[in-house]
């Protein structure tokens, strides 16, 4: 090849080179591509464990049974006394029915029964039945109208007064009998039967008391 010619090629070489650096500069550049970001969907809520519900007495659970006996007998007597409370004199000596007790006389039957287990804590603490215990129902009224009697001359504010006067002694006397033995106290041993009756008898009359009311609108 003559020299001529070698260099007219090596010309159009360089020439190609060019073009095709000068083409790659001026070629547009690629669009980018959008990229669609999503939000994340939201995590579940935690479910919500509602703390337990309270009893309505949580001391109960550790009490002893001394202390359940005691816990009951102001449970109960305080019914009574919602019952009674804001009775008008002339209200409290009207018979809650034909030839039936008023509710000052039901009140002094109430102190009465208190008498009752303070004269037979001791007898009760050692085993004896409390005297009272399986008598029928037409001996027990004939017992109890007598025990009434002596107080019948009671007006309603002394009537209350030996309501809680007598039912002081007898926490008292409660309360100084210990906790142990645990049998003591239980329905099956006559001072624990003694005690768990009064407790029910209070919620008894506390019941009769609120139903003559409703039905007078005393």
């Amino acid at each position: 090849m003559s020299p001529a010619k070698k260099k007219a090629k090596r010309s159009a070489r360089t020439a190609t080179r060019k073009v095709g650096r000068s083409a790659a500069r001026t070629a547009p550049t690629a669009k980018p591509r959008l990229r669609v970001i999503r939000p994340k969907p939201p995590k579940p809520p935690k479910p919500v464990i509602a703390p337990a519900a309270p009893t309505s007495f949580p001391q109960r659970g550790e009490a002893s049974a001394k202390q359940l006996v005691i816990f009951e007998l102001i449970r109960a007597r305080a019914t009574l006394l919602g019952a009674i409370h804001g009775l008008s004199p002339g209200a409290a000596n009207e018979p809650m029915s034909e030839g039936g007790w008023s509710v000052r006389e039901t009140v002094l039957h109430l102190v009465t029964r208190d008498q009752a287990r303070l004269r037979e804590s001791e007898p009760t603490l050692h085993g004896q039945p409390a005297t009272w215990r399986g008598v029928p129902d037409p001996e027990m009224d004939r017992i109890n109208a007598e025990l009434v009697a002596p107080l019948r001359h009671a007006d309603w504010d002394e009537a209350l007064r030996l309501l809680h006067r007598v039912r002081e002694q007898l926490m008292e006397e409660v309360e100084s009998v210990p906790e142990s033995p645990a049998e003591v106290w239980s329905p099956e041993h006559p001072f624990g039967w003694m005690l768990h009756a009064l407790s029910t008898h209070d919620r008894h009359h506390a019941g009769a008391i609120k139903r003559w009311r409703a039905e007078r609108g005393a």
